[in-house]
C-alpha cells in the first residue's frame, strides 16, 4: 500500500453546513438530505449557500462533476454579491472533487485561490488548505524521486499551515498532528532524520490516546526511517507497537496487510529473516484471502446482479409485450375512427354533393323556365299585339287620320318590337354573350344617343348558357338603370375571361348612385340573379362622377 494512503483523511473535505439548512445537515442519508435540498433550490435559485450544501452532498456521494457544477453556480452567485468566507469553502470542496478527479493541476489553483483569502479571513481553514497543498507536492516527490524541486514547496506549505495552527493554539489538535506527520514524511523522504524524528514522536505522542489510526500510521513510517538507519532494535519496538495497535483496533486487512508488511521488512532489515519471512508471508497470506473475500463478493454480487438483470430482462420482455398489445388495440382502434371518419366524410360529401346537385338543378329549372316565360310573352308581344298596332295604324292612314296618332303608333310599334326582340334575344342563342352586348348596346344605348364602348378578350367558344344567359340580362338591367336614372353620356363595357372566372364590368360617367338607392329593389334584384350562378356583383361609385359596376361569375 502507498504511503499516501494514510494521509487521504488530510483531504477529506470538512463538511461545514450553512446555518439557515442546519436542520437539512442534521440528515445523515446523502439522497434524502439531497431531496430537501434541491425542493429549497427551487424556491430559491439565488442563494449560494444551497449550492455549497448540494456541492458538499455530491462530494460525499462521490458524484465529483455534479460536485463541480454546483460549486461553479455558487461561485457564478458570489461574483454579485461577494461572501469571502463562503468562497473559502467552495473553493475548497471544488478543490476535493477535483483532486479525486485526479485533475490535481485545477485542484491546486482552488485550493491556492481559496487559501490566500483563507489566510485574512479563516485560519483554521487556511491550514487545512496548505496542507492539502503540501500533500500533492509530497505525492508528486515520492511518484517521481527525481522530483527534488517539490520538496520545498511542500513544506512551505507544511510552514503555513503548522504557524497557522499554532497562532489559533491548535497544534494539538487532530488536524495539528496531521500536519506534522505530513512534515515528518517530508522530511523522511528527504533523509533529513532529525527533524522527521522529533515530528514523528510529536505525532506519536499526542494521538497515541485518542486517534489510533493516525499513531498506527505514524508507527509505521516511523519504524521504516529507523530500520533505513540501521536503529533496528528501535525500528521492532515501533513496528511491534503499531502490529498491536492495529489488531487491537481491528483495523481493515487491507491496512493490517500494509503493517504487517512493513514489519516484516525491518525484520529483514535486522537480520531476522525466518521471521521476515514468516510475516511478509503471513501479510501475503492475508491479502490473498482479502482478495478471496473480494472475488467471492464479487462473484456473489455479479451472480445476484445477473439474476436481477434476469428478472429485469424477462419483466422488461413482459412490458414490451403489454405495450405490444397495447398498439395493436390501440391502432385497431385508431384505424376503425379513421375508417369511420372517412366513412362519415365520404357520406357527407355524397349528400354535400346531391345537395349541389339539387340546387343546380333548381336553378336551371328556374332560369330556363323564367326565360321560357319571357320568350312566351316576347312572342306575344311580337305576333300580337305588335301586329294589332300596325293594323290599327294602316286603318287610320286609310282614314287619313291625324299624322300625330299615326306617329305615335308608330313609335309604340317599335317600342314593341324592341321589348320583344330584348325579351326573345335571338344574337345571344345564334351568336353568343360578345354579340349579343354589342347588338344591345347598338338597340338600346345608341337611340339614346348615349357614347359607348365595348372591350371583349372572350374566347371563340361558347360558354355554358345559364352564364351566358344570366349575364345578358344582368347587363340589359345595367344599361336600363343607366338610361332611366345616371344621366350618362359615355358608357364603357369590359368583358374578360379570367383564369377561372367571366368579368363584366359596366361603367358610366353618370350622377352616381345614393346610398338609397344601393338598397333598393332593382339592385337586389341583380345581386339574386348573380348569387344564383354563384358569383358576386360589387358596386364602386362617387357622387357626379358615376358608377362602376363590377360582376365575377365563375367558369
Amino acid at each position: 500500500m502507498k504511503w499516501y494512503g494514510w494521509i487521504l483523511g488530510l483531504l477529506l473535505p470538512v463538511f461545514v453546513a450553512g446555518q439557515r439548512y442546519a436542520a437539512i445537515d442534521t440528515i445523515t442519508d446523502h439522497q434524502q438530505a439531497l431531496q430537501q435540498l434541491r425542493a429549497a433550490l427551487s424556491q430559491n435559485k439565488k442563494d449560494p449557500e444551497l449550492f455549497y450544501s448540494i456541492a458538499n452532498r455530491q462530494l460525499l456521494l462521490s458524484a465529483y462533476d455534479s460536485c463541480i457544477y454546483y460549486c461553479n453556480e455558487g461561485i457564478s452567485l458570489l461574483s454579485r454579491n461577494p461572501d469571502n468566507r463562503l468562497l473559502i469553502k467552495i473553493l475548497h470542496t471544488k478543490g476535493n472533487a477535483q483532486y479525486y478527479l485526479d485533475d490535481k493541476h485545477k485542484a491546486e489553483a482552488n485550493w491556492r485561490e481559496a487559501l490566500r483569502l483563507a489566510l485574512t479571513e479563516d485560519k483554521e481553514r487556511a491550514a487545512k488548505l496548505a496542507g492539502n497543498l503540501g500533500a500533492i507536492y509530497l505525492d508528486e516527490s515520492y511518484a517521481d524521486r527525481k522530483q527534488f524541486n517539490n520538496y520545498p514547496v511542500a513544506d512551505s506549505f507544511f510552514r503555513i499551515a503548522y504557524q497557522t495552527l499554532q497562532s489559533i493554539d491548535s497544534l494539538s489538535s487532530k488536524h495539528g498532528v496531521q500536519v506534522m506527520r505530513l512534515m515528518a514524511t517530508s522530511f523522511h523522504f528527504q533523509k533529513r532524520y532529525d527533524s522527521a524524528d522529533l515530528y514523528y514522536n510529536n505525532v506519536i505522542r499526542l494521538s497515541r490516546a485518542d486517534n489510533a489510526y493516525t499513531c498506527i500510521g505514524a508507527l509505521s513510517f516511523y519504524a521504516e526511517m529507523l530500520s533505513e538507519q540501521g536503529q533496528h532494535e528501535k525500528a521492532l519496538a515501533q513496528a511491534q507497537e503499531a502490529v498491536r495497535m492495529a489488531m487491537a483496533e481491528k483495523m481493515h486487512s487491507k491496512d493490517m496487510t500494509h503493517i504487517m508488511h512493513v514489519y516484516g521488512n525491518v525484520l529483514h532489515g535486522a537480520g531476522r529473516h525466518e521471521e521476515a519471512y514468516a510475516f511478509i508471508d503471513s501479510s501475503y497470506q492475508l491479502l490473498a484471502k482479502d482478495y478471496q473475500k473480494m472475488n467471492n463478493q464479487a462473484y456473489s454480487e455479479s451472480e445476484s446482479k445477473f439474476k436481477n438483470q434476469l428478472l429485469q430482462y424477462q419483466v422488461e420482455l413482459e412490458k414490451q409485450k403489454r405495450n405490444r398489445l397495447y398498439l395493436i388495440v390501440g391502432a385497431i382502434i385508431l384505424l376503425s375512427a379513421l375508417v369511420l371518419v372517412w366513412l362519415q366524410n365520404r357520406n357527407n360529401k355524397r349528400i354535400a354533393l346531391e345537395k349541389a346537385r339539387q340546387k343546380q338543378i333548381s336553378i336551371d329549372a328556374f332560369i330556363e323556365g323564367e326565360e321560357k316565360e319571357k320568350m312566351r310573352i316576347g312572342r306575344e308581344l311580337h305576333d300580337g299585339i305588335a301586329q294589332e298596332v300596325v293594323g290599327i295604324k294602316l286603318a287610320m292612314q286609310q282614314q287619313q287620320a291625324d299624322p300625330k296618332l299615326i306617329e305615335e303608333l308608330t313609335r309604340v310599334s317599335l317600342e314593341i318590337r324592341t321589348i320583344s326582340h330584348e325579351l326573345m334575344p335571338q344574337t345571344l342563342k345564334m351568336y353568343g354573350l360578345k354579340l349579343a352586348i354589342e347588338d344591345s348596346c347598338q338597340k338600346i344605348l345608341g337611340p339614346s344617343g348615349i357614347h359607348y364602348e365595348i372591350s371583349s378578350n372572350l374566347p371563340e367558344e361558347r360558354l355554358p348558357g345559364k352564364i351566358e344567359i344570366t349575364l345578358y340580362r344582368i347587363f340589359q338591367e345595367l344599361i336600363h338603370n343607366i338610361i332611366k336614372h345616371s344621366q350618362a353620356t359615355e358608357v364603357l363595357v369590359q368583358l374578360r375571361k379570367m383564369s377561372n372566372h367571366i368579368l363584366l364590368v359596366v361603367e358610366d360617367n353618370g350622377r352616381g348612385l345614393t346610398e338609397e338607392k344601393t338598397q333598393g329593389i332593382g339592385i337586389s334584384n341583380l345581386q339574386s340573379r348573380v348569387q344564383l350562378v354563384e358569383g358576386n356583383l360589387q358596386y364602386d361609385s362617387v357622387e357626379n362622377e358615376g358608377t362602376t359596376a363590377i360582376v365575377r361569375v365563375p367558369v
